[in-house]
């Protein structure tokens, strides 16, 4: 009984100490297969409108790992926030890994937010491997099960939301209509093509 007593009064000691990798207020790299740049310290999220620096996130993509929207910092970014149901994302879709590939040379990461499966529900994590198989997508795709960054992102409901990011993060312009014509347009304005 007594040895019970100490090992209750030892384990309800609150610990005040954390992982160095945890420290809050320091960025860690996700631990995924995609590019990974360590943003600069004073980095600072401001929003989703143009010259403003789109939050970070830490959403699973297809492959069930863990992206930051800010380890892409140095590569120019499509960010298309996206659902299945939506026949404009699809036409979109179509198209992203082709564009993808041939601004590759600049290091562009096509990256697609899935907001909704095609029923209106959460993106499931095998939806997003469907996504990326269905359109031949080898970009990341991730989902946003609780719609704490898609729904900033898309206030009005509206979809697609393209928008695209300069190297340092900073929205440079959102596409409108967003078809891919308009989105290799706008990558090239922000690369100087």
């Amino acid at each position: 009984m007594l040895a019970l007593s100490i090992l209750t009064v030892v384990g309800c000691i609150p610990s005040l100490t954390s992982d160095e990798e945890e420290v809050v207020g320091t960025w860690v790299p996700p631990e995924n297969s995609w590019s990974s740049a360590e943003p600069p310290a004073d980095l600072a999220a401001a929003g989703f409108q143009v010259g403003e620096v789109p939050p970070d996130f830490r959403l699973l993509d297809q492959f069930g790992d863990e992206v930051s929207l800010w380890q892409f910092y140095g590569s120019p970014v499509v960010l298309d926030v996206s659902t299945m149901w939506c026949a404009p994302c699809q036409e979109l879709a179509l198209d992203a890994q082709e564009t993808a590939e041939d601004y590759e040379d600049v290091g562009l990461v096509y990256l697609t937010v899935l907001a909704e499966d095609a029923d209106g529900d959460i993106a499931e994590p095998e939806e997003l491997d469907l996504w990326a198989e269905t359109f031949e997508i080898a970009q990341p795709v991730v989902g946003d099960p609780e719609r704490e960054w898609s729904g900033p992102a898309v206030p009005d409901g509206v979809y697609p939301v393209v928008l695209i990011l300069d190297a340092t993060l900073v929205v440079d312009s959102k596409v409108s209509p967003p078809t891919d014509a308009n989105v290799r347009a706008a990558v090239d304005a922000v690369i100087g093509g």
